[in-house]
């Protein structure tokens, strides 16, 4: 799919006023403290202070549209590109410069706000109208929210060590709802989800719950729908989770995962009917035959073939389903062609698409959207 690129729009007055009166050096530290991109109104200046030949944004979205290259302001050293983003966007960059031959992808060096990603560090830039969920900007003061608990595992042949998290001042009963988090590590360390979950129970947003975090050891094989995983997760690691937590297993049951992490859930649930109460699939990598059995690669062979056992079978994988996927991710058509197939299996399903891409931050957002519509305020 061919995305329009974003048209350039007039550089904002104030803006073009100050790079002609600020000296390059004073110019930086303005727009450090008062925080870049420029934003006027409905508009999004990218701003590049420094010699290059050629200065451009790349964004890590598949359907996002093209940004224009920034243009030299005048005869000065300040690049400049003005646009409208989309409404709501959250938009993680990095700037392309070109110098002398050579061209580095670099953070923006004015902007402070950053992500995490398993590849390093992404500047982020955000929309008219975004508005980060509140509960993700408190911050954790429990070090120990997370316990480590050992899982032998005979499907394995070794123990598997994951993550419990206890919600803050709750007790954990046979009443308190269970979240199995598929890449549970890997969203604390991008995606600052202790404080997430710990925002969620403290804002009342959310009905006090523990989760277990899983974290894969060989995951293109264990998150392509393998049986294997399917096993341990019901016969293997929730015994084992609920009596480190000390309870029965007759509370409410939801699993969750992004992209490979979605398959895992999906097919977890689907091997083992009547286990889980509610899934939640972000930017699930549900890719089919359409276009070839290798369209996407050797890897999801595997996937490919679960899914269409999947569509075959009258298997309901669970009562509720909460979906989403960013819309500007390659994934999107996949996923919102997988919705009536999964109402077809009886599940009553919510699909959203933020206005984001394959990040770890727009999956924590999602998986706090989805703990709050599934397992309700505290």
């Amino acid at each position: 799919m061919v995305t329009a690129p974003l048209p350039r729009e007039p550089i904002p007055d104030l803006l073009a006023t100050s790079i002609r009166l600020m000296a390059p050096a004073y110019l930086r530290r303005r727009l450090s403290i008062a925080g870049a991109p420029f934003r006027d109104r409905d508009t999004t200046t990218f701003v590049y202070v420094g010699e290059a030949d050629v200065v451009g944004v790349k964004t890590f979205m598949a359907l996002f549209p093209k940004i224009p290259l920034l243009e030299r302001f005048e005869d000065s050293d300040v690049w400049t590109t003005t646009v409208r983003l989309p409404e709501k966007a959250r938009v993680e960059y990095k700037l392309e410069v070109a110098h002398e031959g050579r061209i580095d992808t670099i953070v923006d060096p004015l902007n402070e706000l950053t992500a995490l990603d398993p590849f390093g560090i992404n500047s982020v830039a955000h929309g008219p109208g975004y508005e980060p969920p509140p509960w993700t900007s408190g911050g954790s003061l429990r070090p120990d929210a997370i316990d480590r608990v050992d899982v032998e595992s005979a499907v394995f042949g070794r123990s598997r060590t994951v993550g419990v998290y206890r919600p803050p001042l709750a007790a954990v009963d046979d009443e308190t709802p269970l979240v199995v988090i598929h890449d549970g590590s890997d969203l604390v360390t991008f995606a600052d989800l202790r404080s997430a979950l710990d925002g969620l129970v403290l804002g009342g947003h959310v009905a006090p719950f523990a989760a277990v975090l899983i974290d894969p050891i060989h995951r293109n094989r264990e998150y392509t729908a393998s049986a294997e995983h399917a096993a341990f997760v019901v016969e293997e690691l929730l015994p084992a989770v609920r009596e480190s937590l000390g309870v029965g297993g007759h509370q409410q049951l939801v699993c969750a995962g992004a992209s490979l992490g979605a398959v895992a859930s999906l097919a977890t649930a689907w091997r083992n009917p009547g286990v889980f109460d509610d899934l939640v699939l972000l930017s699930g990598s549900f890719v089919t035959a359409l276009g070839g059995p290798r369209r996407r690669g050797k890897l999801f062979e595997p996937v490919i073939a679960f899914m269409e056992e999947f569509a075959a079978s009258a298997t309901r994988p669970a009562a509720r389903i909460w979906m989403a996927c960013g819309a500007y991710e390659g994934l999107s058509t996949d996923n919102q062609t997988f919705v009536p197939v999964l109402v077809a299996h009886g599940s009553e399903v919510s699909y959203r698409e933020p206005a984001d891409g394959h990040h770890w931050a727009s999956w924590r957002n999602s998986l706090g959207e989805a703990l709050i519509d599934l397992i309700g305020p505290g």
